[in-house]
């Protein structure tokens, strides 16, 4: 793949050839504005739907992280999502020749195992993650356009109660039609008026020639959002009339976005910044059945909390579960090990603390 310069990024060189076996191509050779791209591997998950599905959920998961997705497939498999009028596919890219713990031999086999996997030919990077990203949403909105209603776009280390977002869904379909069928649906925790980092030594720094503004545009972040196919439609479309730019969720939910005029629906509430949080919700389900707060977050670096939160909150959605009692409320009852380590070596301190 020919490098080339797009105003924002110097596209990383492809670095793994297309595996000829793969039978699905895209309709189109192109992805923003990389002009030769192909599928490494694709699914063809919406094909097999033999009725119309509520949504499909695009994980956006690093090719390396297959102990990660053999969580998400623990927690909830596809057999059981097909039952909920769901399909999953995980977002990946190309290995980088520095990846020594994962081959594309083994991406193949579990692709030819579970069939859900959708891997482009541009490089494993997060400076690519709006490649990644926008191949998520094209391809929903080629392969599943006749079979799917919403997307549901998350990260692989998010938390999510898939049982709340299938009834999101449908009582969005019941009470707001309009908004549920209309190409202006994005919906999930909203970001307000972010400054670009602007400090050199940070990962995620922002050149004024990148970005030129003092302020992004509020967006969505990109753990978990909610959108449809002809939402999805215009994005793509309008992303690739603009300037790439590297921050997937500020780019595409925030400056692509507010060109389109799409508001957005904000569920902050869903939310917890604390994977302690989802932690003791899991400990309270188990012990005292209550309900928890929040619907998602992150998993903390713990793989099977997914596989623990999901398998504990499905039974809330058969009347099982009570609301807290007053003063019962995470912040007041969760505790967490907070682990602080010496600037040498030296021991672990282990203490509980309050979360705020």
């Amino acid at each position: 793949m020919q490098s080339r310069e797009n105003g924002f990024l110097l596209h990383l060189p492809l670095e793994t050839k297309r595996n000829p076996g793969n039978p699905y191509t895209p309709l189109s050779n192109s992805l923003l504005n990389l002009t030769d791209f192909q599928y490494l591997l694709a699914s063809n998950v919406c094909r097999k739907a033999k009725r119309e599905l509520l949504a499909v959920l695009i994980v956006t998961s690093y090719a390396g992280h297959d102990a990660l997705r053999s969580a998400h497939r623990q927690a909830i498999p596809q057999s059981k999502l097909e039952e909920m009028g769901l399909r999953r596919v995980f977002l990946l890219a190309a290995l980088p020749s520095r990846e020594l713990f994962i081959s594309q031999d083994q991406l193949a086999s579990e692709q030819k195992r579970f069939g859900d996997l959708l891997q482009g030919n541009f490089i494993e990077d997060y400076r690519n993650l709006s490649y990644k990203h926008v191949m998520g949403l094209k391809w929903v909105s080629e392969e599943c356009k006749k079979q799917a209603k919403f997307i549901i776009k998350l990260d692989d280390d998010i938390i999510y109660d898939v049982f709340h977002l299938r009834r999101y869904l449908e009582t969005l379909e019941v009470r707001q039609p309009g908004l549920a069928t209309s190409s202006t649906l994005l919906s999930g925790y909203v970001l307000d008026a972010k400054p670009p980092i602007r400090l050199r030594a940070n990962k995620w720094y922002v050149s004024k020639k990148e970005y030129p503004h003092a302020l992004y545009p509020a967006y969505l972040s990109g753990w978990l959002y909610v959108t449809n196919v002809p939402t999805a439609e215009r994005i793509v479309a309008e992303a690739e009339r603009m300037p790439f730019f590297w921050i997937d969720d500020t780019w595409l939910t925030g400056v692509v976005r507010t060109r389109l005029g799409i508001p957005l629906e904000r569920h902050n509430d869903w939310f917890s910044a604390n994977a302690e949080f989802i932690d003791c919700c899991v400990r309270d389900l188990k012990k005292h059945n209550y309900e928890c707060e929040y619907s998602m977050g992150p998993n903390g670096g713990d793989d099977r909390l997914l596989v623990e939160f999901l398998h504990n909150v499905e039974k809330c959605y058969f009347d099982e579960c009570v609301k807290r009692p007053v003063g019962k409320s995470l912040k007041e009852t969760c505790l967490a090990a907070a682990k602080s380590r010496p600037p040498k070596h030296g021991f672990a301190e282990i203490k509980a603390l309050r979360l705020r």
